[in-house]
């Protein structure tokens, strides 16, 4: 393996305009034409030739819900979870923003520039939450890692690579974190910052519109398929496929600020994060074998420095 340096991921900066509100967002921003996807085992079966390729290309494609995945507990907890207690059954999906949960980055945030509030908690600390939570996150997971072992097999990534530059995700270690998401309407800030994400794959459970995506640098609005996930790359694997013929695409991305009437609920979602362990190391892949370019633990403080600040200037 090579040397590391210090600057090989840092990407050029993109200006980007004030997030909207949903109202003007949805007059503005066209609606982006994303490919549908089935995972069939380890390979990415998509509806139209090129789909794959294109896929890579914008950074974001939908893939469908697989067979018995019910994901009703995890829209509970997601509608719920910054909620108080108040004797019901539901009580089990509230109550968490008192919630303590080890780790870094992990537990209840209250984003002082965005309307969302989050609730993250890793694998490792899933006995936190109700069981049928969990099992809807690894479900997700075992998704999002399919998708994955799919790409790098499409791109000629050579298996026995695969464990070493993803930090062990492909083998289902790694980074898998949970993240819900709460948007408040009475808060008049954007819903959340333009960011890339930092990981490898995300895969996003959400019913309605006000995701924005630069997309083959065009802002475009994306609305979910009935009965599809939402998934897009982030800039690790962006940084490996930087050199290669088809290279992958993490998108900037963010939400619009959610407008409501009185009465209409809250706009709320959740995601997995499939992200290296925090020990690994962040790698491009050239000449057909990896070359380390900087730690998983420094890259994290650089991607997550500029997705949560009051700039909307993104690197």
């Amino acid at each position: 393996m090579t040397e590391p340096t210090a600057s090989a991921t840092v990407r050029a900066e993109v200006l980007l305009p004030p997030m909207p509100g949903e109202s003007e967002a949805a007059v503005r921003y066209r609606t982006a034409e994303l490919e549908i996807a089935g995972l069939v085992g380890d390979r990415l079966a998509f509806a139209h030739p090129g789909g794959f390729e294109r896929a890579l290309r914008q950074g974001f494609f939908q893939v469908r819900i697989p067979d018995g995945l019910d994901l009703a507990a995890g829209d509970r907890f997601a509608q719920q979870f910054f909620r108080e207690p108040v004797g019901d059954q539901d009580d089990r999906y509230r109550g968490f923003r008192d919630v303590a949960v080890p780790g870094d980055y992990q537990g209840y945030f209250d984003r002082e520039h965005d309307q969302w509030e989050n609730f993250y908690v890793e694998r490792g600390n899933w006995a936190l939450l109700p069981d049928d939570v969990s099992a809807v996150g690894a479900a997700m997971v075992d998704l999002g890692i399919g998708i994955l072992r799919g790409v790098l097999t499409e791109l000629g990534i050579s298996p026995a690579d695969w464990a070493e530059i993803t930090g062990g995700l492909t083998e289902q270690a790694g980074h898998q974190m949970l993240a819900f998401n709460h948007f408040r309407a009475e808060k008049q800030v954007r819903g959340s910052k333009f960011h890339r994400d930092s990981g490898w794959v995300t895969v996003l459970r959400s019913t309605e519109p006000g995701l924005l995506a630069l997309i083959e640098g065009e802002l475009c609005a994306i609305h979910p398929a009935p009965g599809c996930l939402v998934v897009n790359f982030g800039s690790s694997i962006e940084v490996l496929t930087a050199q290669l013929p088809t290279p992958v695409r993490a998108s900037v991305h963010g939400v619009v600020r959610t407008e409501r009437a009185a009465g209409r609920p809250d706009r709320w979602s959740y995601v997995t994060f499939l992200d290296s362990s925090l020990s690994g190391t962040i790698y491009r892949w050239l000449d057909g074998r990896p070359h380390a370019l900087q730690s998983v633990a420094e890259f994290a403080v650089q991607e997550v420095s500029r997705t949560y600040d009051g700039d909307n200037a993104t690197l």
